[in-house]
């Protein structure tokens, strides 16, 4: 979806509630947002267990795509819980990327 050398804006955590999401998906596809969803519970396992960081690139309302490195502390159907409290709409998000 993304070359691992295109430049996309880092955000801080507490602009993330400033933030306004679209209410459709930013995946396409069913596969994409199954794979999405097994990402996020993965992400979770390693931030409350581990207090392992990760990058997410999420899509805004407008259209613009950030990326954030943070810890993700819960997930549900609907949101991503980060490091400070942040929710982040799971429909929002592009990626997660460990490593």
């Amino acid at each position: 979806m993304f070359p691992a050398s295109s430049i996309v804006p880092v955000v801080a955590h507490a602009l993330v509630a400033r933030l306004r999401f679209a209410d459709d998906d930013a995946l396409p596809t069913a596969a994409e947002r199954q794979r999405r969803a097994t990402d996020a519970a993965r992400a979770a396992v390693l931030g409350s267990t581990y207090r392992g960081k990760l990058v997410i690139r999420f899509r805004t309302a407008d259209g613009g795509v950030y990326r954030l490195q943070t810890c993700v502390w819960a997930v549900d159907d609907e949101y991503l819980v980060l490091e400070a409290g942040v929710a982040l709409p799971l429909r929002a998000v592009l990626r997660l990327e460990f490593g």
